[in-house]
């Protein structure tokens, strides 16, 4: 089994910010781990492809996005996208798929 990993920390800015994968030959996204600096941070995220349609949407969180029961077929290049964050902050992403 190969695992395709998207691993970076982006810094929002007026409270979104998006972050692109690689092309992905096809895969299934496994795990999502979107976790602010503050622990108090509020934000909301989603999944796009390299078209802009949403796949998927997982609404507002505070502090800590962990999605480690999902089975999202992806083939091509992907966004995860931050917005409505408040504060502005720092995230660590985690997007793993499995090819």
């Amino acid at each position: 089994m190969t695992i395709y990993e998207v691993k970076t920390s982006i810094t929002t800015a007026s409270g979104s910010v998006t972050t692109t994968s690689l092309r992905i030959l096809g895969g299934i996204c496994r795990y999502v781990l979107v976790r602010a600096n503050t622990s108090t941070t509020v934000f909301r995220v989603n999944l796009q492809d390299e078209d802009s349609v949403r796949l998927m949407d997982w609404g507002f969180h505070t502090g800590e996005l962990v999605d480690a029961n999902i089975s999202i077929p992806l083939a091509g290049v992907h966004r995860l996208q931050l917005t409505n964050a408040s504060p502005d902050d720092t995230f660590t992403i985690r997007l793993r798929v499995e090819e």
